[in-house]
């Protein structure tokens, strides 16, 4: 005899249809969704727009501030096991990060001081401006070729 459960959830539809350029970035991951069952490429897109997205749905949802921060550290925390998992399927070793970190602004090693504190940081976001992070035209026109500007 067999049980049959039906299930009294009532199910949310999401329909995306992309269609990216080729050569783009989006493409390269569409593509390679695509070659997945569909089953796993569900499964994948899906935690990754939780992981992404859920503090954004819950705020708009009119969670309280304390549900929101809650939300955004275990996405956050969910991010981070996502970024490990990564290295590690892939065996990409992971920088070592101290006091000081690894400035991207050249293709040498560049160990830049961190600020020491908030008024710091703030002094430096309020007048930085993310193209002086790339001291060389290069390194700017190589990212470009890999992220596109479209």
């Amino acid at each position: 005899m067999a049980f049959v459960f039906m299930s009294k959830r009532k199910r949310v539809s999401l329909s995306v249809r992309l269609q990216p350029y080729e050569g783009t970035l989006l493409a390269e991951v569409a593509s390679w969704l695509n070659s997945l069952e569909r089953d796993e490429a569900s499964r994948l897109i899906s935690e990754a727009i939780v992981m992404a997205y859920l503090p954004y749905a819950r705020s708009s949802g009119g969670a309280v501030p304390e549900e929101i921060s809650r939300c955004c550290w275990e996405t956050q925390d969910l991010l981070d096991k996502h970024g490990f998992n990564l290295r590690q399927a892939l065996q990409v070793s992971q920088p070592q990060w101290s006091k000081n970190y690894i400035s991207p602004s050249t293709s040498s090693v560049d160990v830049v001081s961190t600020p020491q504190d908030e008024s710091e940081i703030d002094s430096i976001a309020a007048h930085s401006n993310p193209q002086d992070q790339f001291q060389h035209q290069s390194n700017v026109k190589e990212l470009d070729a890999i992220f596109g500007d479209d």
